[in-house]
């Protein structure tokens, strides 16, 4: 019944939007005494096709969350903004941060079928192809200019992983940077982060900027219902700490980046704290994850003629993981095992723009990953199956062409085609093609087609081979979306989107071992709507809508695959106080588990913010306001993990020296 209020809602908001469309337009001076009544116009966005384009010029949907609406909502992590993104869900077992979005969120599958570009930047590491987006990622979302999420296959531009959609996160310059910049957030339950910024621009143009930040989270909320007292009266051991540096230069069509994070978790076992015959109240042995990431990237990006375009990138990444827990021998007694993932690659890639075609824009490309370490080990003084390693080294390369033709003024098609070859999978040509109709001005009509691919990862191969199992088929998608863009007035916009996808080979962890297969082909489709207001008093009504439906052939449902999405962004200013008010409320229909249904739930978050001119910004929220209890799957296993709870939150953001 939520579901259906929260439609209902969404129907009416809509309406009024609509409505509101034909009031009379405030005067000269009544806008330039408002920042918040337009929609923006032509922002800057690369994801959809790989160069930087106003988005009145893409040929993609592309979604985007902007500083102001992380620092207006408050948000602490990656995983925080993508969660705002239509169809985007999010699942914690609080060691992990798991994204599901178009009806696919397999168990599991540590995002590895999002693309994570950071300012181009691929990111995904070379074990899992996982993408962070807890407090583990590299940046602070006080750097973060905004982030851009373009739903749907993407490999012909992209390669490998680009299955569900690409996601990239530009970081500022020091024009908003400038000076020194703090920040401080702390919560009821004992969490807190802290960041502190420095950035300057030179004489000769040159910008630059060093950001230092980190996380502490106590006593954390053991994920699992029903804990049992035993456990919960070692909770304050319960808990993680992060850090995380980043360096930025640029000067000319130079930029050089860095940047290194490490975090650290630290939990009671569980078994040994129940195990029968332990002593009373005596400490229990703790589960630890340390994980250390580093990169550094150097980027070449300008005009080299009149009609040529360049760009070349290279960048050596490197993650460690290192885990320590406790294992119950049969006599009783204990042993600690120390599994590692450990992870060295680089990435060369470079595109060349040519604009000289009459109506043409011709890009071609070419990227390569070097895998010089794809490490899996494990160390005990157990018998030998407890102690394994398994090392790999791999070359992965892509080639690409695109073509943008402007056929007419109000018709453009863009077709793409890639070609993809690695030492371990064998060779994939991935194709897409769009057409763009202006119906009118501000009227868009897209059609696209496009083929994905994710191969199997490091783990997903080797576990196989432990077992003497034939190695998974690679993931492959057929993907087709219809789009309509509308851009009504200067203060209202909306989109619609209807795909359909055929996917084979989705890979899948056996329940019983741990070894992975391709389950039957997966039909998904689906539909997202979606509207933006903005009213001459500053207030704004961002809504959202995924309908979607994902089974296997013969009819089947798949986990963590709910079928209604609705969010609702809604903030106020109050008065010319400074203060304004800001609402973000979003629900989710049921979901399929292995062998029962999870409920559905609708979980709201309110916030008030005050910001003084351009040098102080304070603001005061609570999530999740009605404590409503979230259960979700995020792994293999059966057990569901409860979600983030209520909490009450303070944040602080204090600059200098910044005009």
């Amino acid at each position: 019944m939520k579901q259906q209020y929260l439609i209902a809602g969404l129907i009416y908001m809509l309406c009024a939007s609509a409505q509101a469309q034909n009031d009379p337009l405030p005067d000269l001076e009544d806008l330039l005494n408002q920042q918040l009544n337009q929609l923006p116009s032509n922002t800057q966005i690369s994801a959809g096709s790989r160069i930087e384009r106003s988005s009145s010029d893409s040929m993609a949907v592309t979604h985007v969350i902007t500083d102001k609406d992380i620092r207006q909502f408050n948000l602490q992590s990656l995983a925080d903004i993508l969660a705002m993104f239509v169809g985007i869900t999010t699942r914690d077992n609080s060691s992990f941060i798991y994204l599901g979005a178009r009806g696919i969120g397999r168990p599991g599958d540590f995002n590895s079928r999002f693309l994570f570009l950071l300012d181009g930047t691929r990111m995904n590491e070379n074990l899992l192809d996982a993408g962070l987006v807890g407090y583990e990622n590299f940046v602070d979302v006080g750097l973060i200019e905004r982030v851009e999420y373009s739903p749907g296959a993407s490999a012909a531009l992209y390669g490998n992983n680009a299955l569900l959609g690409v996601i990239n996160i530009v970081t500022k310059t020091s024009s908003k940077l400038r000076g020194l910049n703090t920040a401080f957030s702390v919560t009821n339950d004992e969490t807190q982060h802290g960041r502190i910024t420095a950035g300057f621009r030179s004489e000769g143009g040159a910008d630059s900027w060093l950001s230092l930040s980190g996380s502490k989270l106590r006593s954390i909320d053991f994920p699992v219902p029903g804990a049992p007292p035993e456990l919960l009266a070692w909770q304050h051991l319960n808990k993680e700490s992060s850090s995380r540096a980043m360096f930025s230069h640029q000067s000319g069509s130079f930029q050089f980046q860095a940047a290194a994070s490490r975090r650290q978790r630290s939990f009671p076992d569980g078994f040994s704290v129940l195990r029968s015959g332990a002593p009373v109240n005596t400490t229990p042995e703790l589960e630890t994850l340390d994980n250390e990431a580093y990169f550094v990237a150097l980027t070449f990006d300008d005009t080299i003629s009149d009609d040529i375009e360049a760009y070349f990138h290279i960048s050596t990444h490197g993650n460690d993981l290192i885990r320590n827990f406790p294992l119950i021998l049969p006599d009783g007694g204990l042993e600690f095992v120390r599994p590692m993932n450990s992870g060295r690659w680089s990435n060369i890639d470079g595109q060349l723009v040519f604009l000289g075609l009459e109506n043409h824009e011709f890009m071609v490309g070419i990227d390569f990953q070097k895998d010089h370490r794809q490490e899996f080990s494990s160390r005990s003084s157990l018998p030998t199956q407890f102690n394994f390693e398994q090392k790999s080294n791999e070359n992965r390369y892509g080639v690409y062409v695109q073509d943008l033709w402007r056929i007419t003024p109000k018709f453009k098609f863009q077709w793409a085609l890639r070609y993809d070859n690695s030492d371990f999978s064998s060779a994939r040509w991935s194709p897409s093609f769009t057409a763009k109709y202006s119906v009118t001005e501000g009227h868009h009509l897209l059609l696209r087609h496009s083929r994905a691919f994710r191969v199997a990862n490091f783990l997903e191969r080797n576990a196989n081979n432990v077992f003497n199992e034939p190695n998974p088929n690679n993931e492959t998608i057929d993907y087709n979306e219809i789009s309509l863009v509308q851009r009504w007035s200067d203060s209202l916009s909306s989109f619609s989107t209807l795909y359909y996808a055929n996917i084979d080979n989705l890979i899948h962890q056996d329940f019983f071992r741990p070894i992975y297969f391709n389950p039957p082909p997966i039909r998904s489709h689906g539909f997202e709507f979606g509207a933006d207001k903005r009213w001459a008093s500053g207030m704004s009504l961002i809504a959202s809508t995924a309908i979607q439906r994902s089974r296997l052939k013969g009819g089947f449902g798949i986990a963590n695959s709910p079928e209604f999405i609705g969010k609702v962004r809604f903030s106020l200013p109050l008065g010319r106080s400074g203060f304004t008010l800001s609402l973000n409320s979003y629900a989710v229909s049921k979901r399929r588990t292995f062998d029962s249904h999870l409920p559905g739930f609708a979980s709201h978050d309110v916030s008030v913010n005050w910001q003084n001119k351009e040098d102080l910004f304070v603001a005061l929220g609570v999530r999740n306001i009605t404590d409503k209890e979230i259960l979700d799957i995020t792994d293999d296993g059966f057990v569901p993990y409860l979600q983030r709870r209520r909490q009450v939150h303070l944040s602080v953001n204090w600059g200098w020296n910044n005009d």
